[in-house]
């Protein structure tokens, strides 16, 4: 994880020491999201699409949706809410709601944005989770397989999509 942060200029990555394939939604984890939400106040957060059951390569991952759950959950209504968490106030993490919360793998989308000069570095940062490519030139064709409809294989053109929750 950290060398693909590295690899799409990310300045912080933060670790929850949660056990990959075992995220659940609890309110512990709520907490700590609200906690770093508040401590950085982002004006966007990006997560995954809690409601992404049945996905294009089968059912998706738990922890995907999962970890889309409790953000949505620690966006709304706890973030922004001095209410939730009083002890995070005791820590000096005042209330912050984002603007906006994008969602990828979305089966409802309301934007799509053009990420064509981008994707050779999603590529090179998704081949950095080593431990999670069994095969690296059939996952390269799979990616290259999501081109747009509209694009050819001399000009590529891919698209991600979202849905934009805008709070602002």
């Amino acid at each position: 994880q950290a060398n693909a942060a590295k690899t799409i200029g990310a300045q912080a990555v933060h670790f929850l020491d949660r056990p990959d394939g075992y995220l659940v939604p609890d309110i512990d984890l709520r907490r700590e999201i609200v906690r770093i939400i508040r401590r950085l106040k982002p004006d966007i957060l990006v997560t995954c699409d809690p409601q992404l059951l049945f996905a294009p390569y089968g059912i998706n991952h738990p922890d995907h949706r999962a970890a889309g759950q409790v953000v949505l959950d620690a966006v709304f209504p706890a973030a922004g809410n001095a209410a939730y968490f009083p002890e995070l106030l005791a820590e000096g993490h005042q209330p912050h709601m984002p603007h906006e919360v994008w969602c990828s793998s979305s089966n409802t989308p309301n934007v799509a944005m053009d990420v064509t000069d981008t994707w050779p570095i999603k590529i090179e940062a998704i081949l950095k989770h080593k431990t999670q490519i069994s095969d690296v030139e059939k996952l390269k064709e799979r990616m290259n397989s999501r081109r747009t409809e509209d694009s050819t294989t001399e000009n590529p053109r891919f698209e991600e999509k979202f849905h934009v929750i805008k709070y602002s």
